[in-house]
């Protein structure tokens, strides 16, 4: 089946319809495929068995359902003429065959609602890919708006479709130059945020040094009291210094982020501490540490 298909779908020549020539059944089979693609070809279904891409505007042929009557459960059909006991051969003959009629019969409405249901399906499945394929198309013509004419054929500037396509056209570019300077401007705020924020830290950090260089003087201080107190057999009169809480924090380094309006607003981002207060915490365990030892 899947070599007739592609069989069909070649361009015919008188070569090709000479090759493979078959006879009995299987020419009959070959014969009937050809002219049922042949049947397609010519009707609106063409697209089906061609080698163009399929587009979404494309149709499919419409499948009409038929109403089938469902199964009775009530007195079956004929039963009153296959009750009667068959008075000759004949009679007998005549009642096995319409048994056998009606057999016959049920099972291809069984294969009717099987077939039919399937359409059924097939045809929604059609139409939710005809869905996406057609969203998928749309999408790739947004992304080709940078030319109005792209292919080389001429268009008729006061039509409707070319005047909407040219304002539409002047809306995106006109968006997209609004776009590219709310960048630059975010670009602009942001730089002069992070300026403000190297100015801050460096200060802070100037006035840990300073802290940090007060407090080695007072530990030195403390240290020579509590020498002086071992010597006479007694304790420091003051506790030793301590660095713990006097220095200063980092500052958050500023970050932008979106709100609603897509507006760029400044605000804060929690960094992980820096050495300076890496360095406080150590040095101020030390001095806890040796407190300790000294009591």
């Amino acid at each position: 089946m899947h070599e007739i298909h592609q069989r069909a779908k070649r361009p015919r020549s008188p070569e090709s319809d000479n090759e493979g020539i078959v006879t009995g059944h299987q020419g009959s089979l070959a014969s009937y495929l050809d002219n049922s693609f042949q049947m397609v070809r010519s009707s609106s279904a063409a697209f089906l068995v061609s080698s163009s891409p399929i587009q979404s505007t494309l149709t499919p042929p419409t499948f009409v359902p038929v109403p089938i009557s469902p199964y009775s459960h009530k007195k079956a059909r004929y039963s009153d003429l296959l009750v009667v006991p068959p008075s000759n051969v004949l009679e007998e003959e005549l009642q096995n065959s319409v048994r056998e009629l009606l057999a016959a019969n049920k099972e291809q409405k069984s294969l009717l609602i099987s077939m039919q249901s399937s359409l059924v399906l097939n045809g929604a499945y059609c139409d939710l890919v005809r869905g996406q394929l057609a969203a998928q198309e749309e999408s790739k013509k947004s992304k080709k708006k940078g030319k109005l004419v792209g292919d080389g054929m001429p268009r008729l500037l006061t039509s409707k479709d070319f005047v909407r396509r040219v304002v539409a056209f002047q809306n995106a570019a006109e968006q997209k130059e609004a776009e590219m300077k709310k960048r630059r401007a975010t670009k602009a705020e942001k730089s002069t945020a992070m300026s403000q924020w190297k100015e801050l830290e460096k200060a802070r950090k100037a006035e840990n040094t300073a802290i940090r260089a007060r407090w080695q003087e007072d530990v030195k201080a403390w240290e020579e009291e509590r020498d002086r107190a071992k010597a006479n057999g007694q304790r420091p009169s003051w506790n030793k210094p301590v660095l713990k809480g006097q220095l200063f924090s980092p500052v958050p380094k500023p970050t932008f982020v979106t709100n609603e309006q897509d507006e760029p607003i400044a605000g804060p981002s929690r960094l992980p501490a820096n050495t300076d207060s890496d360095e406080s915490e150590s040095e101020d365990s030390e001095d806890e540490n040796d407190s300790a030892d000294d009591e």
